[in-house]
């Protein structure tokens, strides 16, 4: 009766150690991510004018605040314009974007953290004082476009301007703004909020205006690298729930203050 009462014993702590040994198993190998995203996207992401070599805003101090419970250091690093992050992420070179359209193209090399972390509408931004007819995508036809290289405004009016558009790409938001506000560009595409937030700061933004209603509204999304050895069905399992409680909670909406106050004071310093 000991003999079984004893075993009985042993086997249940075995079976406790080795559920707290699977409860311990980190969600990913990695002690830090590397990440980086649109430098020119605040106030969810730009790069910082007191240390250039980092990215700043709602989307890392979101992330940060998602992985803090496993004890993940966020690196968030500026790498170059948009298309170079992008570029950096099918590599692997980068683990993350931190922030996101969903593109099927993208897709391929990308696992997006779901739900979306912020809701983006994007708008068209035209010269001021000229008349523009826009009640839908179809009144673009036959104009000249400008917007960032590599920028996407949802699957749906990416193919639209694959197949009816002439957009031209650009390395950064004031270029776009001074194309159009100098009338070399009929009009240019880019994100409302983004938008607002440089005009704050930038003479680019002078003689523009941004026409309703939006061409899109995409929701702004983590996108893990799927050749980053970080990138494990844990790792993504639990961002998506964590991301989830976050928005519940309302914490990017409530950073937006912050980030737009800092956003304009190391612009104008």
């Amino acid at each position: 009766m000991k003999t079984y009462a004893l075993h009985t014993l042993l086997l249940s702590c075995s079976v406790l150690f080795a559920d707290i040994s699977h409860a311990e198993k980190p969600v990913t190998p990695c002690e830090t991510l590397r990440v980086t995203g649109n430098p020119d996207y605040p106030p969810a992401l730009w790069r910082s004018k007191k240390d250039p070599k980092k990215l700043i805003g709602i989307a890392v101090e979101v992330l940060s605040e998602a992985l803090a419970p496993e004890h993940i250091e966020v690196k968030s690093l500026h790498v170059g314009a948009w298309s170079r992050s992008q570029e950096q992420a099918r590599s692997g070179a980068i683990d993350m974007l931190t922030g996101a359209f969903i593109t099927d193209e993208r897709q391929t090399y990308m696992d997006y953290v779901k739900p979306p972390f912020m809701e983006m509408p994007s708008v068209i931004w035209v010269k001021q004082n000229t008349a523009f007819k826009f009640d839908g995508w179809s009144d673009l036809k036959g104009k000249l476009g400008v917007t960032l290289i590599n920028n996407s405004f949802g699957q749906k009016f990416d193919q639209f301007a694959a197949e009816h558009l002439e957009i031209t790409g650009v390395r950064t938001a004031e270029q776009v703004f001074r194309l159009v506000g100098l009338g070399r560009m009929d009009y240019g595409l880019y994100e409302l909020y983004q938008g607002k937030a440089i005009a704050q700061v930038s003479d680019a933004m002078k003689g523009v205006r941004h026409l309703d209603p939006p061409v899109s509204s995409e929701g702004l999304y983590y996108a893990l690298s799927k050749s980053s050895v970080c990138n494990t069905p844990k790792l993504r399992f639990y961002l998506n729930r964590k991301i989830a409680e976050l928005v519940e909670a309302g914490l990017p909406t409530k950073l937006e203050a912050k980030y737009l106050e800092l956003w304009k004071q190391e612009s104008l310093k």
